[in-house]
């Protein structure tokens, strides 16, 4: 098989193959409108469902999940119709099936299962993470190794870091996947295109048998976006949403040119926009002192969909993957790797100073580093007794200064080395960070450090939802560092009025997608030391 200028497929054969490879994106199509029913019967039949809650899930009935069940078998039944037609009735123009493809199916079958287990009991987070680890150190296992990387044009040997590395990057890509799954049609759309954009990469660079299962990957997924689009009858999943990543990541290291060890820049840049939507999330969550496994609603398809309307967003996602992807195909096709870093470049820009998405983030960033800076070029005195302060609105409208301001200004009367507040309201689509500080805090072992958290209690609901946390710092040897305490805790029920007139307006201006009225209540500092 010859490659010429640009790496496309030249030979008497390629046309045949090429329509034996589309017409495989066809039958998994059809397989997937055929199985997508039944899946999502068997879905309610066994209970894996999607139910709605006070906070997150606020579409207004059960939704059957398991959607990735459909996705995997149809892939693997377009994948061996195809390769059993070549084999018996097309001349083998295909290539031979090499062990690595047998890995690939075994894993992502047991990253199937794990999902599928998450969808029906709620797995922690950690859990599910030693599971993603076992399974890529499985595909690891079968030749899966990222020995090199190359990053326009520049190409760069990781020696002995290529098996984390390569752990690293499938745990991204699994993972990216999972997170953007939070909208109808999100991730399938995504995926969708992401997928086809794999599939001319690797028609491009010569590697067959990967565009016939990434163009299977994508006739699964448009056929399950049949289904999937708002207002949607099934959902992906954790166990869909995992196996998209899965094959994706693996895809985007077996669809190099030069290497099937090799991750250039160009597939990286076809996953640019999930790949976005995660790192921010993880940013966001660790900058505010978050658990990275929180849960939020200020994801990329939550911004756009706030901004843009459903359909409007879907059509963001699919423009910007669209965008990323033709840059990242002509950047191999011209032989101009910077062409793939432009467009992830433009793509995110246009997301971040049209304060669409990442906005938040990037102040938060920002913040950090200025303070750290700072703390470089800062006087001795100003050490000993300078203060620092930093508000960021993560999303929404509310009016929280009006209860941070207050904060404030009591811990500088009450000399507080630290106050911070987070507030999250998944439901409101409101996010809220603060944060008022000495330069220098007191020794660690001095400090006495209290988390308090702040909850609200949906009328009409039964579940008690945490809105966030206020944290503050004293000096632990202060003597009425305990008295400090309880004026605080009277200082919070003040203010509970005001941030249950916040929480109201913000319910009866902000979304349609609840009619409750919350009332905030807040812990006893003391029991919560």
């Amino acid at each position: 098989m010859n490659l010429p200028v640009g790496g496309v497929v030249s030979s008497p054969k390629a046309p045949r193959m090429l329509w034996l490879i589309l017409g495989s994106l066809g039958l998994s199509l059809a397989t997937s409108l055929v199985l997508v029913p039944v899946v999502r019967w068997l879905a309610h039949l066994v209970g894996i469902v999607d139910a709605p809650d006070a906070e997150r899930k606020l579409h207004r009935k059960p939704i059957a999940l398991g959607g990735g069940v459909a996705v995997l078998v149809s892939v693997f039944v377009a994948f061996a119709a195809v390769i059993s037609y070549d084999r018996y009735w097309g001349g083998f123009e295909l290539e031979y099936i090499q062990a690595r493809w047998y890995g690939l199916f075994f894993c992502a079958g047991a990253m199937l299962l794990v999902g599928l287990v998450d969808d029906k009991w709620n797995m922690r987070g950690r859990q599910k993470l030693l599971a993603q680890i076992l399974i890529i150190s499985v595909m690891i296992g079968t030749g899966t190794v990222v020995e090199s990387i190359n990053l326009f044009g520049y190409q760069f040997n990781l020696g002995p870091l290529a098996y984390p590395v390569t752990v690293l990057w499938l745990l991204i890509a699994v993972n990216a996947l999972n997170l953007i799954d939070g909208a109808d049609g999100v991730a399938t759309t995504a995926g969708i295109f992401i997928s086809l954009g794999l599939a001319v990469l690797s028609w491009q660079h010569g590697s067959i048998m990967a565009a016939l299962v990434a163009f299977c990957l994508a006739g699964s997924l448009i056929g399950f976006l049949n289904y999937n689009r708002p207002p949607a009858s099934i959902f992906l999943g954790d166990a869909g949403s995992m196996v998209i990543g899965l094959f994706v990541g693996v895809l985007a290291v077996w669809s190099s040119m030069k290497s099937p060890t090799l991750l250039a820049s160009a597939p990286v840049a076809i996953l640019a926009i999930p790949l976005f939507d995660s790192s921010a999330a993880v940013l966001r969550r660790w900058l505010t002192g978050r658990s990275i496994y929180a849960t939020d609603r200020a994801h990329l398809h939550h911004l756009l969909e706030a901004k843009f309307g459903h359909h409007g967003m879907l059509l963001m996602v699919a423009g910007l993957c669209t965008f990323t992807t033709v840059l990242a195909i002509l950047s191999t096709y011209l032989k101009m790797p910077w062409l793939s870093g432009l467009g992830v470049v433009m793509a995110l820009g246009v997301l971040v100073f049209t304060r669409s998405f990442g906005h938040a983030e990037f102040r938060l960033v920002v913040i950090r580093l200025s303070s750290l800076c700072r703390s470089f070029l800062i006087s001795p005195k100003t050490c000993e007794d300078g203060k620092t302060q930093s508000s960021v609105p993560l999303q929404g409208t509310g009016n929280w200064e009006s209860i941070w301001n207050p904060l404030v200004q009591f811990a500088k009367e009450r000399d507080f080395a630290r106050i911070k507040i987070d507030l999250n309201l998944a439901w409101l689509h409101e996010g809220y960070h603060a944060n008022w500080s000495a330069v220098r805090l007191p020794d660690r072992v001095r400090q006495l450090q209290l988390k308090i958290p702040l909850f609200a209690y949906p009328r009409g609901k039964t579940e008690l939802i945490c809105i966030g946390r206020l944290e503050v710092i004293l000096r632990g040897d202060d003597p009425k560092a305990y008295s400090k305490l309880s004026e605080l805790a009277e200082r919070l029920m003040v203010l509970r009025p005001q941030i249950d007139e916040l929480l109201t307006a913000l319910e009866s201006t902000g979304s349609d997608e609840t009619e409750s009225r919350s009332s905030v209540g807040v812990a006893d500092p003391l029991s919560v030391v």
